[in-house]
């Protein structure tokens, strides 16, 4: 709850959970934002992370193949697959979350594909049966061609993407949405060394060869009309949550985004991958008052937006979360979906009252 809230300090209206810690702790979450009792992001909750016996997130004993106590949820064959992803349906998550791919810090290889396609195929189809989408961890190539083969929506990291691998993401673009999460190559090969994985450990991990060969697969998706978005795997000591914000220059020095392109990537690119074009992402009539008023102008300066003390008003639907202005008097307050929010500029007062 208190992370959810970070993240709405910082500006961050709508969220994806990426893979619930336990089986239903992203659907609580969800339900408590929605029901008003814990101020955080809009949010669709997702699963545990469905995996195989000695893939990524296999941490059971070998007679537990489903169990709370896991960080993922241990399936074998497409039968196990079928009881897991409607176990976490019971549950009432937005998505199934499946590690088609290793992982390095996990002792594993990112290009290791742990999956056999029959047991992907039966994923895919109950995610069908129940009208829900589908979201992956994948590095590998083949991981990736899964998730378009098999119709998964969300495809984190993507790193490894051969020839082939572009060429169907680029078919299909219309359907998927990768979130490389960058951050976590760069900040992990460079900024993490008080935590003991300096540079050199991380070269040996494997994580600064995947950075260089993520750069360059990225900007190939990025030229070729692939949506990418930032986010994944905040919440580590050395990529706190509520950072991720970072990810938006990454984008620009890493992926040859402009910073408009950037800023998209996280209203626009986030309005569709929430399902809700119609409502999120714009500055528009008739869309909702998601709002963020920042000290400065982002397009000259990205940092800006991992800065709390600059991101000065923030507010979701239309409600003010957040506001940092120096206080006005009462009969200057401009009155914005029911709450007063004292705003110094008379300027920014007009502009938003035109905007509502």
């Amino acid at each position: 709850m208190r992370v959810a809230k970070r993240y709405l300090d910082m500006g961050w209206t709508s969220a994806i959970g990426a893979a619930a810690a336990k089986p239903r702790l992203d659907v609580v979450l969800r339900n408590a934002i929605d029901a008003g009792e814990f101020p955080g992001p809009r949010y669709l909750a997702g699963s545990q992370e469905i995996t195989t016996i000695g893939a990524l997130g296999d941490n059971t004993l070998p007679h537990m193949p489903f169990s709370e106590l896991s960080f993922g949820s241990v399936c074998s064959g497409p039968e196990e697959i079928r009881r897991s992803a409607r176990t976490f349906i019971k549950y009432g998550v937005d998505h199934l979350k499946i590690n088609l791919s290793g992982e390095y810090i996990a002792g594993l290889p990112a290009e290791m594909s742990p999956f056999a396609e029959e047991e992907v195929a039966m994923l895919a189809s109950e995610a069908k049966r129940y009208g829900k989408r589908m979201a992956a961890h994948a590095r590998s190539s083949e991981s990736v061609k899964q998730c378009v083969r098999h119709g998964i929506e969300m495809v984190y990291h993507a790193s490894f993407a051969d020839e082939e691998a572009l060429d169907m993401l680029e078919a299909a673009k219309d359907k998927h949405f990768v979130a490389p999460g960058i951050g976590w190559l760069i900040r992990t090969t460079y900024h993490a060394a008080e935590f003991g994985i300096t540079e050199a450990v991380a070269t040996q991990m494997g994580y600064k060869r995947e950075l260089e060969v993520a750069a360059a697969s990225l900007r190939a998706m990025h030229q070729r009309g692939i949506r990418i978005l930032p986010g994944g795997d905040y919440g580590f000591a050395w990529m706190p949550h509520g950072t991720n914000a970072n990810d938006l220059q990454y984008f620009v020095d890493y992926i040859g985004m402009t910073p408009a392109e950037a800023l998209r990537s996280a209203t626009q690119l986030g309005g569709q991958i929430m399902q809700r074009p119609d409502e999120l992402g714009l500055l528009k009539a008739g869309y909702l008052a998601d709002i963020i008023l920042v000290d400065g102008n982002p397009l000259e300066n990205l940092a800006l937006l991992t800065d709390p003390a600059k991101i000065q008003l923030v507010m979701k639907d239309g409600v003010v979360h957040k506001d940092c202005a120096t206080p006005v008097p009462d009969e200057a307050a401009l009155h914005l979906g029911g709450t007063s929010s004292p705003l110094v500029e008379e300027g920014v007062k007009e502009a938003l009252a035109e905007m509502l």
